[in-house]
């Protein structure tokens, strides 16, 4: 008489929908409630004698049913506000209800099963290359679970996974999210790409910098120094010559007048 619902995807601060139904139709509900498993702790209990049954602190005000389903055996709740202490919580629904077609009265003990995943997208992904360092620092926030942080970096050659990277994590005393910061070693490459992996949702987020040679921006200066003495010689040697060749043709000029004199 017993349904399983598959494991359910939620995301922190989101909404999800525990599903059941039971396994016949039409019924009269007499009552029903969803708990949490190995616990006491009760999401949501409907009574046709009273269906405002107090539940669980943490749950009250967050779960919803479907009253005007009730009769075609839906009993799935809505569950709003979803917090990282859900994930991994398993569910289960109990109900009593009348057999509108066998005329009969039926319990259904744990009739659906639901285990959450929760999980929230890490955000603001920044990547900072410290040239004079040679090291890159990647971080971004707010995601669950821990992530999986790697590196890869492009040399001459090709590209390798990176080893040895310092990664750090800070938890959010609030709501239990994390802030993730990497560091590793760039010496020797051209590019280096940060990747920060969400085992939960299989979802990664990708940056990747362009790395600076070590003293390619001296190496500029200089070249570009030099090519600036070059022009300046080449200037002042052109005007050098123009003066020089006004010089001697006033002079060749003034020769023949002095003489006729």
């Amino acid at each position: 008489m017993g349904q399983t619902a598959p494991s359910l995807s939620a995301t922190v601060g989101g909404s999800v929908l525990i599903p059941c139904s039971l396994p016949v139709e039409p019924v009269r509900l007499k009552w029903f409630y969803w708990q949490e498993d190995q616990s006491k702790n009760i999401l949501f209990h409907w009574d046709t004698n009273n269906p405002t049954q107090p539940m669980t602190d943490k749950y009250k005000n967050r779960c919803q049913a479907f009253e005007a389903e009730f009769s075609s055996g839906n009993i799935s709740i809505r569950l709003d506000s979803v917090t990282v202490m859900e994930d991994q919580k398993t569910f289960w629904a109990y109900a009593s209800f009348y057999d509108e077609q066998k005329k009969v009265s039926k319990q259904c003990e744990q009739c659906c099963k639901s285990k959450l995943q929760v999980s929230a997208p890490y955000q603001d992904l920044q990547l900072i290359v410290n040239n004079a360092a040679d090291n890159a620092t990647c971080t971004a926030r707010g995601g669950y679970p821990q992530p999986r942080v790697s590196w890869t970096g492009l040399n001459k050659s090709s590209a390798a996974q990176l080893q040895d990277a310092e990664t750090s994590l800070q938890e959010d005393p609030l709501n239990k999210t994390f802030s993730v910061t990497s560091s590793v070693s760039v010496k020797g490459l051209q590019d280096v790409t940060c990747d920060i992996y969400n085992p939960h949702t299989n979802e990664s987020i990708k940056r990747t910098a362009e790395i600076s040679g070590p003293g390619e921006g001296q190496q500029w200066n200089l070249h570009l120094g030099f090519g600036a003495a070059v022009g300046f010689l080449a200037t002042a040697l052109l005007l050098f010559c123009v003066c020089y060749h006004r010089h001697h043709r006033t002079k060749d000029r003034v020769e023949p007048e002095q003489e006729g004199l």
